[in-house]
């Protein structure tokens, strides 16, 4: 059987004009465009960040991710979507799924992976991060030098456990930080951190944002596409 190839092509952050070379080029020329979607009748973001750049002749496919408690609806939905693109892929077409950001970190991309047969030619086109976009806005750069950096999801395990992470690492970026912000702003008083996080919402977006003094976002609520940066080891000059 000739399969069609799919592509995993990171879209960036937010501003069309960040995507590269390569992901222009293949954005516009394969038929068959999938983007990741929480709800049937939601939208994409990954797939507003490319709007421009499709036409009319290109099919624009939803791929269902809902966000489940039930890991094992979660894991249904995966390869009914993967299912989807397979579909498209065996009658030799080309398929680009798009995906905010890199395809290979924290994306929707990785769990597509896992449930399509292995003889299916892949091609990664990789993204800006979200935690690049952000670093940009801010104007600072991540580490420098020996420094070790973390990059982890904000809901990751028990709040407390980022205390041990905080020391351990020069610079921490938590991703998705909306749901918990309150939490890790205690944390961070406790700590006498606050005056060394940054939390950027949209990164790269023209209505994003970049929030210097944190202690005014308790009881906010941001995009669900926010992040904060904590610089938990780095001396100030």
């Amino acid at each position: 059987m000739s399969y069609g190839t799919l592509y995993g092509v990171g879209v960036g952050p937010g501003d069309p004009d960040l995507l590269t070379v390569k992901a222009v080029r293949i954005i516009g020329q394969v038929p068959i465009i999938a983007v990741p979607v929480a709800t049937l009748d939601g939208d994409s973001y990954a797939h507003a960040i490319a709007a421009a750049l499709l036409n009319p002749s290109q099919h624009v496919e939803k791929l269902h991710f809902p966000m489940l408690c039930d890991k094992q609806q979660r894991i249904t939905k995966r390869r009914e979507a993967a299912q989807q693109v397979a579909t498209h892929l065996k009658a030799g077409q080309d398929v680009a799924f798009l995906t905010e950001g890199d395809p290979l970190l924290h994306s929707t991309f990785g769990y597509l992976l896992e449930h399509l047969p292995s003889d299916i030619p892949i091609e990664i086109v990789p993204g800006i991060t979200s935690m690049l976009g952000a670093a940009a806005d801010y104007k600072q750069s991540l580490v420098m030098g020996d420094e070790r950096l973390a990059i982890l999801p904000a809901t990751f395990e028990e709040i407390s456990a980022l205390s041990q992470i905080l020391a351990a690492f020069d610079t921490v970026v938590l991703l998705k930080i909306h749901n918990v912000l309150d939490t890790v702003l205690s944390l961070l008083g406790d700590l006498q951190l606050l005056d060394q996080a940054v939390v950027v919402e949209r990164a790269s977006h023209p209505e994003g944002r970049v929030f210097t003094d944190v202690t005014t976002l308790h009881g906010e609520q941001l995009h669900y596409l926010s992040l904060m940066i904590i610089y938990s080891r780095r001396c100030s000059e």
